[in-house]
């Protein structure tokens, strides 16, 4: 499961729930983070660099630690 699809599945359960604006935001943070994911591999890729996709990871949520400061 990808993280476009683990949003769908959010918000398919957010309808039926009480917290909906919650998991709404969920959903849209992980559709951001899957973007943010697929130009960095781009980038990546542009200048003949391959990373793992873990490593990846890792780096997106250093850079959203960094911005919730």
């Amino acid at each position: 499961m990808n993280a476009n699809e683990l949003a769908e599945v959010l918000e398919d359960v957010g309808m039926e729930q009480k917290h909906y604006d919650t998991i709404q935001k969920a959903a849209t943070m992980l559709r951001q983070q899957a973007l943010e994911i697929q130009a960095l591999h781009q980038i990546l890729g542009y200048e003949g660099v391959a990373v793992g996709q873990d490593y990846l990871d890792e780096c997106v949520a250093e850079l959203r630690k960094a911005q919730d400061k």
